[in-house]
């Protein structure tokens, strides 16, 4: 079984990365403050990790690596395609039928998020729209080790700013792809013109349309959702929006990375710098570095407000990890205490 490198040390790590270390509760308190009061913080997406050793490989990447799934005789591409047909296909078609329910077709997009949040190794990365629940990621799962490798003393909390025009917003994309094929289609519009393969694989969100992108980001959960037309066809509709408990209340969306073997901070090495293999030239992603004597303080942040008063929605497992079973429980149990609607 081959195993994907981890950083060796903080220093080692500091080389891909804007890299700060954070041991006092002062500091903790102090970067709040600076990203609380940051004007610009929903360009903001986060990452929170409980080990500050491992690098940004999404899990299909480990599982490619770690079962050394390449003597299937297969490409990395197809490896991720087959999983996504085998779960349109299990039980007669059961997923699909789930998503037509909600007024959605069960695009490749659609099961790809459904595969990334039950498991299953895809090559998407979990971000985040806030700060705090990435602190909550950070420290879910938090262990303390044993050694004497300043690296384990740590998480770490990762940031990058969606401004950098280069970083592709995948539905962003498709709509501008949408315009411009209007504009041609609208130029010959009394010849009977059909519509091109590619076309059809942005109408159906197809794997193919997001694995062209090398690195690309993939909107979370809004509330009426994303819909997409083609004026001149007007059969040709899109509507795609995340339909999964956990990434509501996550305000979660993913990082897409198209590399078999090279983790995400491969192509944020600086501006002006030139990396083999991309066409990014994107700043470096900033990581937070907090150690992990901070995990009983950050936990009390996470689920308290300024004055020390339990918060209305404490973020813990309950609010991050939502259960049906959960939810109806609680419904039950609110009747039985209150006695009201």
């Amino acid at each position: 079984m081959a195993r994907l490198t981890t950083y060796p040390n903080i220093k080692g790590k500091s080389i891909n990365f804007e890299q700060t270390e954070i041991y006092s509760r002062e500091q903790f308190d102090d970067f709040i403050k600076e990203f609380k009061n940051e004007k610009q913080k929903d360009n903001l997406l986060f990452r929170g990790c409980s080990d500050a050793k491992y690098k940004l490989f999404n899990s299909a990447q480990r599982k490619w690596a770690n079962k050394e799934l390449k003597n299937f005789n297969c490409s990395y591409n197809d490896f991720i395609k087959s999983q996504i047909n085998n779960a349109k296909k299990w039980q007669n078609g059961l997923l699909e039928k789930f998503f037509t329910a909600f007024g959605q077709p069960a695009y490749d997009l659609s099961i790809l998020s459904f595969l990334q949040h039950y498991g299953a190794p895809t090559p998407l990365l979990d971000w985040t729209y806030s700060l705090d629940n990435a602190l909550f990621f950070a420290t879910d799962g938090l262990k303390y080790a044993d050694s004497d490798n300043d690296i384990d003393n740590f998480c770490s909390l990762y940031i990058i700013d969606t401004r950098w025009p280069e970083l592709i917003n995948l539905l962003s994309v498709l709509k501008s792809a949408l315009k411009n094929i209007d504009e041609i289609l609208d130029s010959y519009k009394d010849r009977n013109i059909g519509l091109s393969d590619s076309v059809f694989s942005m109408k159906e969100l197809r794997y193919e349309f997001l694995s062209q992108y090398k690195v690309a980001y993939i909107p979370g959960f809004m509330k009426d959702g994303f819909a997409f037309k083609l004026k001149s066809r007007p059969s040709f509709n899109i509507f795609y929006n995340q339909q999964n408990l956990n990434i509501i209340n996550q305000k979660g969306l993913f990082i897409y990375n198209s590399s078999s073997d090279k983790p995400l901070e491969y192509f944020f090495q600086g501006l002006g710098k030139i990396i083999e293999g991309s066409p990014f030239i994107f700043p470096k992603i900033k990581c937070y570095n907090i150690h992990k004597a901070l995990y009983e303080y950050i936990c009390y942040y996470l689920t308290h407000d300024s004055r020390g008063r339990k918060r209305n929605l404490p973020i813990d497992r309950e609010y991050i990890y939502p259960q049906e079973e959960v939810i109806a429980a609680k419904a039950y149990k609110h009747f039985l205490n209150f006695n009201y609607l």
